[in-house]
């Protein structure tokens, strides 16, 4: 009965562990590239800019 749990919880541990060198990996290979670097900073300019007016719930007064 123990058994089914302790292979869940390994196949759990080996995917975190997979996935964090995946990503780790990735963060590498994008940082290490000056290229890269400039496309990811236009990238996250972009987001925050559509961030900015998609979320900007400040009520306004128009003639109150």
């Amino acid at each position: 009965m123990l058994f089914p749990i302790k292979f869940a919880a390994a196949n759990i541990f080996l995917a975190g562990v997979t996935a964090g060198a995946v990503g780790g990996t990735a963060t590498v290979i994008v940082l290490s590239d000056a290229k890269r670097r400039e496309q990811l900073k236009h990238c996250a300019d972009k987001m925050r800019e559509n961030c900015k007016t998609k979320f900007n719930m400040k009520p306004t007064t128009d003639g109150l």
